[in-house]
């Protein structure tokens, strides 16, 4: 064959399969499937296993009886003359009678040449009996345009029995409208090419072994983003370093085999101004035309985008049907950006600030946040945040909020009193006492306007004692501020909310029902925010807890179905509500109901007020003892009083062991429960003062004791109170006896 260097005859035959390659079943069930088109791209970024993919296809081909020609390109192949004798020169190998003077055609005249080339081959190949598979890997090497023609027509005119496959890094140039119209073209991109967690699970157990860690899979699939060159360069990392797999962290900090990859194989070829602008734009976590022309200052940014995504170069559309398409970077690609940008000495903090102004202006305030605290410019972070402050209607939001407070020193923060209630007022909402309370005493102690902060700052304390369990100076701190009104309605609602917990939990259960339907509390009815349907449930509750079950949890399911609309199924609104729903449906017997709507909230606890936390342990204790066992009721309880102890929670505690009395009684063994009854006493001992958490755990103490004696068959001993006099004595004969007697007592009931 005439031709300027001689062949490489081991380019006609695909790279070994490696004995750690995953067997892409989906993907091969979707090439079988679509056996019979007459093109089939295969079209991905580097690394993502098309050449594997193709291998594997081809041995099933192979198998099945197919004829398969195959050709791997490179660098050289870029003119029509270079790609015409290498693809004779596989067809030749394949036993198709092609003559070696075929590639005279194609010099001189490339159009003519090329259509006379395909026409020569078309002829050839229809005298085929069997299909035939031309299989063509690395075709984006195929620059020179008549090749694209020579193919266009080789596909456009090819016979019945040919079947052309290309796998490429970018896009050919061909026109594939009609192929698609008339189902003749299969499509396989980088989104598919991906693996799924089973295939990078599948292939870490074959390059390591079978006993590989769940956890640290789960770490790698996500960090890799299914990609497998990617997933193999870890492992590779992690054989080599097995200790590093106590710290998947660290495992994934090893990147030098994938950075030496990127380098020789993505970028190499890039001009410098598409390798600039992607080292800008891999800041951002997405970005589109606008977003990326402002960060990078290129008036140029929709060409050089067109340019990458035509390259395929590890860009991921992100939603393609909006006038600016939004666009990510593969999370590891990113990465590698980011560090030859740092490198660079390139100016970050202008690039982040550059990035925040553009995504405050667009409305994005997450996205202008994030950029703000990567700047590290911690005014422009804190003028930021002043002007996004959270309405105060969403609490999810206001744990985001305190997440990004705490990338600013505290004293940076004291010079801004309205962000730093937020602040708090956020660090409440989501159960962080502690942080909480040091931010008011932080803000209390700094300059600030008394008159007007003041009735804040004591609503705020008002919330941490409740959730210290500390109600009386809840109390106190409400009568404080009788007089003020809040110009917020979030501060009305919160402080409705704090005074029917404080009826509830001095008796007065109906007094505060009454004040939720009062006319002045409609406002408070008809709000949907989380706070409103809080103060709306938490009456709901104490109306169950005094015995008005039905009409309770009528109103706690309407709440709960507004809180799921409003707010999103694991809200913390919607888990509060859950969690009473969950009670009064065990009330009513309606078991599997209870198990449905509390189940799977139990993770989210830990953001919720201190009552519904008792009421959610007691009720999932009580149905695991129904549809469990005792036993998986008693170890529940056990791990939740480890917990609940490290808090400091004794009331929790309290119910918690006399739960635990009531289900070891229900075995028939009184004995059994010794420990969990001293331990009881010992905390009604402690607890000895006149407040409702005091008379409580008195209650469920005398309570214990009672049943214990029943079940001893002391019946005198059971009727006769406590067992000893004094403090404790004088706790349960108090004013607010009957109150804590009763709530105990319908939360301890079998």
């Amino acid at each position: 064959m005439p031709a300027t260097r001689p062949l490489i005859t081991t380019r006609f035959s695909p790279p070994r399969i490696s004995s750690h390659a995953v067997l892409r079943m989906p993907l091969l069930s979707r090439l079988l499937a679509a056996r019979n088109c007459r093109l089939t791209l295969i079209n991905g970024s580097a690394g993502f296993g098309k050449t594997t993919l193709l291998a594997q296809w081809r041995q099933s081909l192979l198998k099945e009886g197919s004829g398969v020609v195959w050709l791997s390109l490179s660098q050289e192949d870029a003119t029509l003359e270079s790609f015409s004798a290498n693809l004779i020169g596989a067809l030749q190998q394949a036993g198709l009678p092609l003559d070696d003077d075929l590639l005279l055609l194609v010099k001189g005249d490339a159009q003519n040449g090329s259509l006379a080339l395909a026409s020569v081959m078309i002829n050839t190949l229809a005298r085929v009996d069997t299909a035939l598979y031309l299989m063509i890997d690395d075709f984006q090497f195929a620059t020179d345009p008549a090749i694209s023609m020579l193919m266009q027509t080789m596909v456009d005119s090819a016979p019945t029995q040919l079947h052309v496959v290309l796998a490429s890094r970018v896009f050919p140039e061909l026109k594939l409208g009609r192929l698609r119209a008339m189902a003749e073209l299969c499509e396989i991109s980088s989104t598919d090419l991906g693996f799924s967690f089973d295939e990078s699970l599948a292939f870490l157990k074959a390059y390591l072994d079978d006993d590989v860690d769940i956890d640290l899979a789960h770490s790698i699939h996500a960090s890799t983003d299914g990609w497998p060159i990617g997933l193999q360069m870890m492992s590779i990392s992690l054989k080599a370093n097995p200790r590093k797999g106590l710290n998947s962290e660290r495992l994934l900090s090893s990147k030098a085999g994938l950075v030496d990859y990127l380098v020789e194989d993505v970028i190499s070829d890039l001009p410098a101004a598409t390798l600039t602008f992607l080292e800008q734009v891999s800041i951002l976590r997405r970005f589109n035309e606008k977003v990326a022309a402002e960060v990078s200052q290129s008036c140029d940014a929709p060409a050089l985008i067109a340019n990458i995504e035509a390259r395929n170069l590890f860009i991921v559309p992100m939603d393609m049907e909006c006038r600016n398409p939004w666009y990510r970077l593969h999370p590891l690609f990113a990465e590698f950006l980011q560090q030859r940008l740092s490198a660079s000495g390139a100016d970050l903090q202008a690039l982040h600030l550059r990035a925040s102004a553009w995504f405050e202006q667009a409305g994005v305030v997450n996205e202008a946040v994030h950029h703000a605290v990567q700047s590290e410019n911690f005014e422009a972070l804190v003028a930021l945040l002043e002007r996004s402050q959270p309405d105060q209607h969403n609490i999810s939001y206001l744990g985001q909020f305190v997440r990004w407070l705490d990338c600013v020193p505290l004293e940076r923060l004291v010079q801004h009193p309205g962000v730093l209630l937020q602040g708090a007022w956020g660090c409440v909402l989501t159960m962080m006492t502690g942080k909480a309370k040091a931010w008011i005493d932080a803000l209390e102690q700094s300059p600030h306007d008394e008159a007007q902060l003041s009735p804040h700052i004591a609503l705020v304390r008002a919330s941490i004692a409740t959730q210290q369990d500390n109600l009386p100076l809840c109390q106190q701190l409400l009568e404080g501020i009788r007089g003020h009104r809040f110009n917020h309605p979030f501060n009305e609602q919160m402080r409705a909310c704090l005074h029917v917990h404080c009826l509830n939990q001095t008796g007065q259960q109906q007094a505060a029902w009454d004040y939720i339907n009062a006319p002045q509390a409609r406002a408070i009815r008809i709000s949907h925010d989380e706070v409103a349907l809080l103060a709306v449930v938490t009456a709901a509750h104490g109306a169950m807890l005094s015995g008005n079950v039905r009409e309770a949890s009528r109103n706690i399911v309407d709440v709960l179905l507004v809180a799921e609309r409003a707010h999103g199924h694991r809200s913390i609104s919607a888990t509060c509500c859950g969690v009473g729903a969950a009670e009064t449906h065990y009330e009513m017997d309606r078991i599997d109901d209870a198990r449905q709507v509390l189940g799977n909230r139990l993770n989210l606890l830990h953001l919720s007020p201190p009552d519904i936390t008792i009421s959610a342990m007691i009720s999932n204790a009580r149905l695991n003892c129904l549809q469990e066992s005792s036993a998986a009721a008693l170890a529940y309880l056990a791990s939740k009083a480890i917990g609940l102890r490290a808090q400091g929670f004794d009331r929790a505690v309290a119910y918690n062991l006399a739960e635990q009395i009531r289900i070891l009684l229900g075995s028939g063994d009184w004995r059994q429960c010794e420990s969990q009854r001293a331990a009881l006493e010992a905390l009604a001992h402690r607890h000895d003062g006149d407040s409702p958490a005091a008379h409580q755990i008195a209650a469920l103490a005398a309570l214990s004791r009672a049943r214990t004696s029943l079940a001893r068959q002391e019946s005198e001993r059971a009727l006769g109170g406590p067992r000893q006099p004094g403090a404790t004595g004088d706790a349960l004969r108090s004013r607010n006896m009957e109150s804590a007697v009763a709530i105990a007592a319908r939360r301890s009931a079998q």
